[in-house]
């Protein structure tokens, strides 16, 4: 999963070099373009840092151990797909730009917005 972030990443800059008009004709700028392609490499990573983090927590171990497979899979779902699309909100543009040319960088903005919203997720799967 990481080398799919990693190719991602710099595919997404030089298919925005070619961009310079949007679907409505009005001239998007290559950095606009950036962040959008950046934002969904960003929701890959964090949907799989999500899938790993859940699977490590004890309570979720717990919680699980009367599920069917599918039922694990589903509310797995939920939960990393809430995360997937919360988390991005609390990443800037600076971010997305810096996890585009840093893996290093990109493997903290990750985590750091995994853990910010999985609780939250957590409880509104559980509801």
């Amino acid at each position: 999963m990481k080398k799919l972030v990693a190719l991602l990443a710099p595919l997404a800059l030089v298919l925005t070099a070619c961009a310079t008009t949007d679907s409505t004709g009005t001239g998007a700028t290559a950095g606009t373009m950036t962040q959008q392609l950046g934002g969904v490499a960003l929701k890959i990573a964090i949907n799989a840092k999500c899938t790993t983090e859940l699977n490590n927590l004890p309570a979720w171990k717990t919680a699980t151990t009367l599920m069917t497979a599918d039922q694990k899979t589903d509310v797995q779902g939920q939960i990393c797909g809430c995360v997937s699309e919360k988390a991005p909100q609390s990443v800037t543009a600076v971010d997305l730009a810096t996890a585009a040319l840093d893996p290093n960088a990109r493997a903290t903005i990750v985590s750091n917005a995994v853990t910010k919203t999985i609780n939250a997720c957590v409880a509104e799967a559980v509801r």
